[in-house]
């Protein structure tokens, strides 16, 4: 498979995002530094998840990003099968994203694990990547994975991300920029994620803060 997306695969991206985007209720989506309520910890108005059976989704070998690509998740078990759940979508929700930004595909499968302003700044960052022709390679790595039960269907999802392995790669040359980044390259978040009705953990709001401390320690 060529590890660069073809132009239609990037046009079909382009226009099923912008579609997602207005069934989100249209405006722009917060920035990459905020995103309201994700502090906030009143479950919204959604049907009683589903206990009866797991919910069916991919596989997270199934949710591939390009060859020259990969996120590596560290502390993924807590030994908490509720808690482990919720860091699964969340990962199958990272993945989802940057399997759109690496290769042109399953746009739709990102508002499977997002939803909210976190699937309007999923929408906005597919968009730009999109608009400017631009993937990144390398390694991304996510760890001390840490997760707060609010209620059955609520939780607080925190993490660290290290981009310092990651780069840029232009679309149209193919060629790989150099990360510059430096401490910028070391990012905080946190996430509110809402149990759905069929069961799976969508991110609904969050906060991103880079050059943490807490992440370079």
């Amino acid at each position: 498979m060529n590890k660069q997306a073809s132009t239609a695969m990037w046009t079909a991206a382009a226009v099923t995002a912008a579609l997602l985007l207005g069934a989100c209720g249209g405006g722009d989506g917060d920035s990459k530094d905020e995103i309201k309520g994700a502090d906030d910890t009143k479950p919204s108005k959604t049907a009683a998840p589903r206990k009866s059976s797991a919910p069916s989704g991919p596989k997270d070998s199934e949710i591939k990003l390009a060859k020259d690509a990969k996120n590596v998740f560290e502390d993924a078990e807590t030994g908490d099968p509720k808690k482990d759940a919720v860091l699964a979508d969340n990962r199958r929700r990272i993945n989802s994203i940057d399997r759109v930004i690496t290769t042109g595909k399953d746009v739709d499968l990102v508002k499977r694990y997002a939803k909210g302003d976190s699937l309007l700044a999923a929408d906005k960052y597919i968009l730009e990547a999109v608009n400017e022709k631009q993937s990144w390679v390398g390694v991304t790595r996510y760890y001390d994975q840490k997760v707060e039960l609010v209620s059955d269907a609520v939780a607080q999802v925190s993490f660290c991300i290290d981009e310092s392995k990651a780069k840029n790669k232009d679309l149209k040359t193919g060629k790989v920029e150099p990360n510059n980044g430096g401490d910028l390259n070391y990012i905080f978040t946190r996430l509110r994620v809402e149990r759905n009705k069929d069961g799976v953990w969508q991110a609904t709001s969050g906060t991103e803060t880079a050059k943490a401390e807490k992440c370079m320690e």
